[in-house]
């Protein structure tokens, strides 16, 4: 986690031009759209929901698909998106419900786009309604993804940040998704002393590599685990002195988190404290690696560091701020 100034210093980080990112912001939408429609859907099946609700969502859920070909966003979404949306209503698969953990990665393409004034924390998620609103798309609309898109067309487009700004976004994110990742290997540290010890050469996929590679988490970084009580400490100083993270607890990145209050408490009144990053129950620490992951997906491709839209090509990238990668 040591920053250092290297000959890497003079290199710039350098963004897809503006109207690819709203192609892709514009993919995202579509299919996040159907998600809520399918998840709506599977949440109905546990209550109350009319034949008259399932035919609305049924036609909003065609409506989409249509829009995604009309619009010619076609030419842009991946093959998985188009897969799902191409997918009869409420015929969806565990696999494809997982979409939903782009929502933080819409939230970043739409903060490079200007349409988001900014990043919220890492242990917070973006206002998805006003994700929404942002784009001023309406998924069943071609029409309106077509004027998102044009908006940014021209040839010269101002950016809302500047080269620092966004270096330091690039960095805040690494921060992050370095201790998710640090979190993962922490679980795993007995399996990984016992692999090192045993130098397997099998050829297959172990259950280390499948847990290892099912949460992203590069190959390279094996060899960390087992420093890491004493590199975390180290980590969380180095960033809370860059401004990376707002707090250190216990020598370690601090949550905030809302407590728990008798009745209603008004949004803004309610009290929070800072915890640990380790402290956290398992589903809050899943739910932060999948906000570290989904914008460090986001900034990677914007930033061209891998090819297509993939989360599997963040599972060997380490860093994205070739600064940070040379240290």
């Amino acid at each position: 986690m040591a920053f250092r100034a290297t000959t890497f210093l003079r290199q710039e980080l350098k963004l897809r031009p503006t109207f690819e990112l709203a192609l892709r912001a514009s993919c995202l939408q579509l299919v996040l759209a159907r998600w809520g429609l399918e998840t709506a859907s599977l949440m109905g099946l546990r209550g109350e929901q009319t034949a008259n609700d399932d035919d609305r969502k049924a036609r909003a859920v065609e409506a989409i698909t249509s829009a995604l070909y009309e619009s010619g966003l076609d030419d842009h979404a991946t093959a998985t998106e188009k897969t799902m949306l191409d997918k009869p209503y409420k015929t969806w698969e565990y696999g494809d419900y997982v979409y939903g953990d782009h929502w933080e990665a819409l939230g970043v393409l739409q903060w490079l786009l200007g349409r988001q004034h900014a990043i919220p924390a890492y242990y917070s998620s973006f206002d998805r309604a006003r994700l929404f609103q942002n784009s001023g798309i309406m998924p069943a609309d071609p029409s309106t993804i077509e004027k998102f898109v044009d908006s940014f067309m021209a040839s010269q487009i101002h950016q809302t940040f500047d080269a620092h700004q966004l270096r330091r976004a690039v960095d805040t994110s690494e921060a992050w998704i370095w201790r998710a990742r640090a979190q993962v290997l922490l679980g795993l540290r007995d399996e990984i002393s016992r692999a090192e010890s045993q130098q397997s050469q099998a050829t297959q996929e172990t259950p280390l590599d499948e847990a290892l590679r099912a949460r992203h988490v590069p190959h390279s970084l094996r060899k960390l685990a087992a420093d890491l009580p004493k590199t975390i400490p180290l980590a969380a100083r180095c960033a809370y002195e860059k401004k990376l993270i707002g707090e250190i607890e216990s020598d370690d990145f601090g949550i905030a988190v809302e407590m728990k209050e008798d009745g209603e408490v008004p949004a803004g009144q309610r009290r929070t404290a800072t915890v640990p990053y380790p402290n956290l129950e398992p589903e809050h620490l899943d739910a932060l690696r999948k906000i570290a992951e989904s914008r460090f997906l986001a900034f990677a491709w914007a930033l061209g560091k891998i090819d297509g839209w993939d989360p599997a090509q963040t599972g060997e990238l380490v860093s994205i701020n070739p600064i940070n990668a040379a240290s």
